[in-house]
């Protein structure tokens, strides 16, 4: 089976991403806050759902996945994960 990124994934991309995103790329929350241009208390509170995955941090996070060399196979893999968990009724 083949893993493409469907047309517009970045619409469906949410919070959740942010800590799979980091944990794939061996970074720390401080170092996704730098490369997302915000503070690690922000990054944290994003991680957590606390705070909304606004255009602006959504945007931030898009060129972040950019800078790190994040394949849209890993993010396909990533949504598939997360279905996963969701079906299993993990968090």
């Amino acid at each position: 089976m083949e893993k493409r990124l469907p047309y517009g994934m970045w619409e469906i991309v949410d919070y959740r991403y942010i800590k799979q995103v980091r944990f794939i790329r061996n970074k720390t929350q401080k170092e996704m806050a730098e490369l997302m241009d915000c503070d690690h208390v922000a990054i944290s509170r994003l991680e957590r759902g606390e705070i909304a995955l606004s255009p602006l941090y959504k945007e931030r996070f898009i060129q972040a996945c950019k800078r790190l060399k994040v394949s849209s196979a890993e993010l396909v893999n990533i949504r598939e994960s997360l279905e996963l968990k969701n079906k299993r009724g993990y968090k």
